[in-house]
C-alpha cells in the first residue's frame, strides 16, 4: 500500500513523500508494544490492588470469627447445663416429685423431649470439664 510514485513534470521527477515499507513496520511494532505494555501493567496493577483488597478482607474475617467464638462457646455450655438441669428434672418426675412431672408434661405439650440418660453423661462432662 505504501509505494513511492513518481510524478513527472518536465522531465524532473518528483517524488511524494511516503514512508519506506521497513520504517513503517517498524513503526507499527512499536507501536503496538507500548499499548501492550501499558495494558498489562494496568492489569498487573489491577490484580495486585484486589490482592490487597482481598487480603484485608480475609483478615477482617478471621477477627470477626475470633471475636464471636467466645460467645460461641458460652452457647455451648449454657446449653450443657440446661440439658443437665432437664435431665435433672426428668430424673425427679421419674422419681415422683408432682412438680417435675408439671413441669416434664409441659415441655412435653411444646415438643421439648428430655433424654436423661444421653444428658447424664454431657452434665458428667461440663462438670468434669470445670
Amino acid at each position: 500500500m505504501n509505494t513511492v510514485r513518481a510524478e513527472r513534470k518536465e522531465d524532473t521527477v518528483v517524488s511524494l513523500p511516503h514512508a519506506a515499507p521497513q520504517q513503517a513496520s517498524a513503526a507499527h511494532a512499536r507501536g503496538a508494544f507500548v499499548p501492550l505494555l501499558l495494558g498489562g501493567l494496568a492489569l498487573l496493577l489491577m490484580l495486585g490492588w484486589q490482592t490487597v483488597l482481598l487480603a484485608g478482607e480475609r483478615s477482617a474475617l478471621l477477627a470477626g470469627h475470633a471475636s464471636q467464638q467466645q460467645t460461641v462457646d458460652n452457647a455451648g455450655t449454657l446449653r450443657a447445663q440446661l440439658d443437665a438441669l432437664a435431665a435433672d428434672t426428668q430424673r425427679l418426675a421419674d422419681a415422683g416429685n408432682p412438680n417435675a412431672a408439671l413441669l416434664v408434661a409441659e415441655l412435653k405439650k411444646r415438643g421439648i423431649t428430655i433424654n436423661p440418660a444421653a444428658n447424664a453423661s454431657a452434665a458428667g462432662a461440663s462438670a468434669a470439664g470445670k
